[in-house]
């Protein structure tokens, strides 16, 4: 029987990335998140079921405020109510240490 081991040291340098989070309404069914400048769609879900939604975005999004969130009641009445937000600046946080949603 053949043991390998292999040891790593640990990461000191970080990985830098933008984060942004979303409070998003019970009652909505989907959110977008768009660049503002070419209309770009980053992401796209559904809530989530519990608590706020964290996106992992490009670097280049913590420098300006080039993001806009739109959320989507499709069940609404009437139908289709948006809101949204814009000129949103992404957080600077580690790839590695952040939490995002379960």
């Amino acid at each position: 029987m053949t043991l390998l081991l292999r040891y790593e040291p640990p990461f000191t340098t970080p990985i830098n990335c933008g984060l942004i989070e979303l409070d998003i309404d019970p009652a909505a069914e989907r959110y977008v998140v768009m660049d503002r400048i070419n209309l770009t769609v980053l992401w796209h879900g559904v809530p989530p079921a519990v608590g706020n939604a964290k996106i992992r975005l490009p670097l280049s999004y913590t420098i300006e405020n080039n993001l806009m969130a739109l959320i989507l009641d499709d069940a609404g009445s009437p139908s289709y109510y948006v809101n949204g937000n814009d000129k949103i600046q992404a957080s600077l946080v580690d790839a590695r240490t952040v939490q995002l949603n379960p």
